[in-house]
C-alpha cells in the first residue's frame, strides 16, 4: 500500500478538478491510500457536491493556499501553513510515500529542496517531463527547476533521466542526447561543449548533440538541457500540440459526420481518439522532480481530472520502481 498525499488546493481550477481526479483515482487504483490536503471544509463540500464519499480519503487540514502568482520564497516564508508545504512536510516525516501538486511549480520545487533535501551525490534537482511521442515517450530534463546549470548538473540530469526511462518505460540502455542548436560537433555554447566532454567520459549511452526537431522525430530517449531552455521547449510544444489537435479535429469532423451514413463514423472517431491520446500530456499526469529525497510529482496548472488521476498512477509506479534508489546507486 502506497500513501500518496495530494495538494487539493493546487491548480487553476482547484479544488473541483483535483477532487474529481481523486475520485477517479480511488475508483481505478484502489491499492493506494489517498490523502487530500487543504481546507478541510471546502474539500468535504466539493466531494459531496460531486456525489462522492469523504470516507474514501484521509483529509488533512491546511489553511493557507499558495497562489500561482506568489514568488516561491515568499510562499514558503509568508504561508507556512499552506497545502504545498504541508504535503512536503508529511513526506519528510514519513507520513506519506509520494506527493502530487498542480499548484505553483516554483513553490513546490523550493519546498521540496528545502524540506526534503537532495539525494546523496545529487547537486541540483530537475523536472523530468515525459514528452508524448508515439509508443513511448522521450524524457526531457530539466524543464524549469534549474535555469543556471553547470556541466555537472546536466551530466547528472542525463543519469537521472536515464534511470527514469529505464525503470518506468522499460527502455533498455536509453540513448542520451544534449539539446543544442545543431548536431555538428562544434555547435553549441560553452555549457554544451563542456557538458559534452564530461558525458563522453561517463558510462551513459551518449549520442551527442540533438536538435529541437529530434525531440519528436529522433530516436533519442533522454534529452538534457538547462531549465531555461527546457521550459521554453515545454511551453512551445504544449501550445503547438493543442493548436494542431484543434485544427485536425475541425478538419476531420465533417469526414466523421459523413461516415455516419455507412456505419464507419464511430470507428473513425475511436481511431482518431486513440491517436490523439498518444500526444496528450494528461496520459502522464505530471512530471517527477528528480534528485530530491522523496517522490514529488508536479502537475500542469490546468490539469483536469484525468491528468490528476494519472499523476497518482505515475507516483505509484515511481515508488514501486524505486527510481530514487537506482539514482543513488548510479551516482555512486
Amino acid at each position: 500500500m502506497v500513501r500518496i498525499a495530494v495538494d487539493a488546493m493546487g491548480g487553476d481550477h482547484a479544488p473541483a478538478n483535483v477532487i474529481e481526479g481523486m475520485l477517479l483515482a480511488a475508483d481505478r487504483f484502489d491499492d493506494n491510500e489517498l490523502i487530500l490536503v487543504g481546507r478541510e471544509e471546502q474539500i468535504r463540500e466539493e466531494i459531496s457536491r460531486q456525489g462522492g464519499s469523504a470516507d474514501r480519503f484521509e483529509i488533512v487540514h491546511a489553511e493557507e493556499v499558495v497562489d500561482m502568482e506568489d514568488s516561491p520564497v515568499d510562499a514558503l516564508r509568508k504561508k507556512p501553513k499552506s497545502s504545498i508545504r504541508k504535503i512536503i512536510s508529511m513526506q519528510k516525516a514519513g507520513e506519506c510515500d509520494a506527493v502530487f501538486s498542480a499548484g505553483n511549480t516554483g513553490a513546490v520545487v523550493a519546498a521540496s529542496q528545502m524540506l526534503l533535501g537532495l539525494l546523496p551525490g545529487v547537486r541540483r534537482a530537475g523536472i523530468a517531463v515525459p514528452f508524448p511521442r508515439g509508443e513511448r515517450p522521450v524524457v526531457i530534463m530539466d524543464v524549469g527547476a534549474n535555469v543556471q546549470c553547470k556541466p555537472e548538473h546536466l551530466y547528472q540530469y542525463g543519469l537521472m533521466g536515464k534511470e527514469l526511462a529505464e525503470r518506468l518505460y522499460n527502455i533498455d540502455s536509453p540513448k542520451v542526447g544534449l539539446l543544442s542548436i545543431g548536431a555538428e560537433e562544434q555547435k553549441g555554447n560553452q555549457l554544451v561543449r563542456e557538458t559534452k566532454d564530461l558525458i563522453r567520459a561517463s558510462d551513459l549511452r551518449f549520442v551527442g548533440n540533438v536538435e529541437g526537431g529530434d525531440i519528436f522525430g529522433g530516436e533519442t530517449d533522454v534529452i538534457i538541457c538547462d531549465g531555461f531552455v527546457g521550459n521554453i521547449v515545454l511551453k512551445v510544444s504544449e501550445g503547438l500540440c493543442e493548436f494542431l489537435i484543434q485544427v485536425i479535429s475541425g478538419s476531420f469532423r465533417d469526414m466523421f459526420d459523413s461516415a455516419e451514413g455507412n456505419g464507419l463514423g464511430e470507428t473513425a472517431r475511436g481511431k482518431f481518439k486513440n491517436l490523439m491520446s498518444q500526444f496528450d500530456y494528461a496520459e502522464y499526469g505530471g512530471a517527477p522532480l528528480l534528485g530530491v529525497n522523496g517522490i514529488v510529482i508536479i502537475g500542469h496548472g490546468r490539469s483536469e481530472a484525468r491528468a490528476v488521476a494519472n499523476a497518482v498512477r505515475w507516483a505509484r509506479r515511481i515508488a514501486d520502481a524505486r527510481v530514487n534508489d537506482h539514482i543513488v546507486a548510479a551516482l555512486q
